[in-house]
């Protein structure tokens, strides 16, 4: 599993690579289609001004447009395979590197009309979503992960393309963090209960939300990691790589763990430059709260 460090250390810089299309699959628009959609873009984030193409921040990760909209908040679009098993992950390490190297983007692009106050958005523009794929995403929908659907208005007179935002259905009452975790067998469900545990006695600014059948973790809006049921117990991938967790048995638990308590560190570290009232984490128990293990204290160290 790729580590958080390596995650930072791999994306801590920005280059401007102009990309040819790889394929005839390839889902970006050629050169005269692509002002088209910029422009159906435009119409979508009022203001919004292209300030930068083919943006590589590491790897394979590529933002094909940058734009800043009227209110000064950074647009990030990807224009995207909506069927890609890896598309949430796209876009979740896309967020995450951002909420990292925020001021490295603001720096790279040296745009005076960006906005410090408003959080960058990161959108996906594709021809169709699968369902799976925003179900995935529908915590982080729209507050910092747009879906946008390409289609074309056609008539005798004239063909012209809009973007259909995709919104995620709002999950019923009933749909809480309780009812996925009611839903495991016991052994997986004591495993979830832990992780539910642990991540909340790390830090109170550690989010825990269930979304149908997926639980996931964010602190401060960093995306950290996410769980779900599995025929063997549970699966779970850490925000920033690209390998699916297998959680059979309580040492795959502890691994888990470690390998967010990693991702979490980096982002506390990041957090607290940036904040210097920023509270620090509490190792001692307090009252009849279960105390940290082990493995967990040496963690911290």
């Amino acid at each position: 599993m790729t580590s958080s460090k390596d995650f930072g250390s791999a994306r801590a810089n920005i280059t401007k690579v102009p990309r040819k299309r790889e394929t005839t699959a390839d889902p970006r628009p050629e050169l005269k289609a692509s002002a088209e959609l910029e422009a159906s873009l435009a119409r979508v984030f009022e203001g919004l001004e292209i300030v930068d193409r083919d943006l590589q921040l590491g790897g394979k990760l590529v933002v094909d447009l940058v734009g800043i909209d009227g209110a000064g908040r950074t647009i990030l679009t990807l224009i995207v395979k909506g069927d890609e098993d890896a598309l949430a992950l796209q876009a979740l390490d896309t967020l995450a590197w951002v909420n990292t190297y925020r001021d490295l983007l603001v720096s790279h692009l040296g745009q005076s009309s960006q906005s410090e106050e408003e959080s960058p958005l990161v959108v996906l523009v594709a021809d169709a979503f699968e369902p799976r794929q925003v179900e995935r995403m529908g915590p982080l929908i729209p507050a910092s992960i747009a879906l946008l659907q390409r289609c074309r208005l056609e008539s005798e007179r004239s063909s012209s393309m809009y973007l259909q935002p995709i919104v995620a259905e709002v999950p019923e009452v009933e749909d809480t963090q309780e009812k996925f975790l009611s839903s495991l067998d016991e052994i997986p469900q004591q495993w979830a209960r832990d992780l539910v545990e642990r991540f909340t006695r790390m830090d109170c600014e550690v989010e825990c939300r269930a979304s149908g059948e997926v639980l996931g973790w964010r602190y401060r809006g960093l995306p950290l990691c996410s769980v779900w049921h599995a025929e063997s117990g549970l699966e779970g991938q850490v925000s920033g790589s690209d390998v699916e967790s297998s959680i059979t048995e309580q040492g795959h638990v502890e691994a888990f763990v470690d390998e967010v308590l990693k991702l979490y560190l980096e982002a506390f570290e990041q957090a607290g430059a940036d904040d210097p009232d920023l509270p620090r984490v509490e190792l001692l128990p307090t009252g009849p709260q279960p105390h940290l293990s082990a493995e967990e204290l040496k963690a911290f160290r």
